[in-house]
C-alpha cells in the first residue's frame, strides 16, 4: 500500500530525496525493531513544498520577524492587525500551556497587568519567557515566523502548496498519508477538497497543531463544526505532550463526524523541541499503528 509523507515547514532549500529518505528511514528501523518487514514501505511518495512555503513568505519578512523578537523590540509588529491578533493569542496560549502566567508576562514587558497582554510588547515579552524554558525556544520561535499565518490565509499559497501534496495522493487505490506539524493542516484541507474520494485507508497526524483553536478556526476548508475528512477511513492523531507545537490534542469536539479521531498523547520525544520527525515514527504506537494497516 502506498504511503504519503507530508512533511512540516522550514524546510526550504534541502533536497526532496534526502527528506523522503530520512523519513523512510527512521520508520523502517522502526519496523525492524518492532518485528515488523520493513519491505512493506516500499513505495512512499514525499510531495515537497518547503521552497514553495518560503518563497510565499518572503525571506525578507521571515528574517526581520526573527530579528524583532531576538532584540524584543517594543515598537513594532506584524503589518496587519488581524495577523497580529492571531500570533498574539497564539503565542499566549503557548505561554500559558506552559506553565507562564500573565503576571509573569506584563512584569516581563513593564507593563501593568491590568492593561491587559493581548499587545505586541507582551506577546514579545511571553516569547522571551518561552525562550527560557529548556527544549521549546526553536519551535516556538520558528511556528510564528509567519508560515503558519501564511498558509491559512494566502489563497494563493495555500492552493500551490495543495495542488502539490494532492497530486501524489493516490485517487482510487488504498492509501496511508502520515503527516507532520504544519503537514497535518495542509494534509486535512487537501483531503477535504477531495471530497467523494474515500481511499485513504489511514491518516496519521504527528506533532499536529490542528488542536489550537486560533489554528481550526481559520481552516478554509470546512465550515465550523469541523468534520473529519469524508474520505478517510482511520484517523490516528500522536503528539508528546511537550510538544510547543501539538498544544492539543484533536477533540471530538472541534472535529466531529467519522473517522472518529483516535488521540494518543504518550509519545516520548526525545528531540529538542519534542517535536522531531524521526521521534515520532519511531514511536511504538506509530508503528504499530501503520504497520497493521501498511500490512
Amino acid at each position: 500500500m502506498k504511503i504519503v509523507f507530508i512533511h512540516g515547514r522550514r524546510q526550504e532549500g534541502k533536497l526532496s530525496e534526502k527528506l523522503k529518505n530520512e523519513w523512510c528511514d527512521a520508520l523502517k528501523e522502526a519496523f525492524r525493531k518492532a518485528g515488523h518487514d520493513p519491505q512493506l514501505l516500499g513505495d512512499v511518495a514525499f510531495p515537497y513544498y518547503g521552497d514553495a512555503l518560503f518563497a510565499q513568505t518572503q525571506r525578507e519578512s521571515r528574517e526581520s520577524f526573527r530579528t524583532l523578537v531576538d532584540k524584543g523590540a517594543a515598537q513594532a509588529g506584524p503589518s496587519s492587525a488581524v495577523e497580529q491578533e492571531f500570533i498574539a493569542k497564539l503565542v499566549m496560549n503557548m505561554a500559558r500551556q506552559r506553565g507562564i502566567t500573565d503576571t509573569e508576562i506584563a512584569e516581563e514587558a513593564g507593563v501593568s497587568q491590568e492593561k491587559g497582554v493581548l499587545n505586541w510588547p507582551a506577546v514579545l515579552a511571553a516569547l522571551r519567557l518561552l525562550n527560557k524554558l529548556p527544549g521549546v525556544a526553536s519551535g516556538s520561535i520558528e511556528l510564528f515566523t509567519r508560515d503558519v499565518w501564511c498558509y491559512l490565509t494566502q489563497k494563493g499559497a495555500r492552493m500551490e502548496i495543495n495542488d502539490l501534496v494532492d497530486e501524489t495522493i493516490p485517487t482510487h487505490d488504498p492509501c496511508i498519508v502520515v503527516a507532520h506539524s504544519l503537514g497535518s493542516v495542509v494534509a486535512y484541507n487537501v483531503l477535504m477538497n477531495r471530497k467523494e474520494r474515500a481511499n485513504v485507508a489511514l491518516l496519521v497526524t504527528l506533532g499536529s497543531p490542528l488542536g489550537i483553536p486560533e489554528i481550526y478556526d481559520r481552516l478554509p476548508s470546512d465550515a465550523k463544526p469541523r468534520r473529519a475528512p469524508a474520505g478517510v477511513h482511520e484517523w490516528f492523531n500522536a503528539r508528546d505532550a511537550h510538544d510547543v507545537v501539538a498544544l492539543y490534542e484533536i477533540g471530538a469536539s472541534n472535529f466531529g463526524g467519522d473517522p472518529k479521531v483516535r488521540n494518543y498523547n504518550n509519545v516520548r520525544n526525545g528531540s529538542e523541541n519534542h517535536h522531531g520527525i524521526a521521534e515520532y515514527l519511531s514511536d511504538p504506537e506509530v508503528v504499530t499503528t501503520i504497520a497493521r494497516v501498511v500490512g
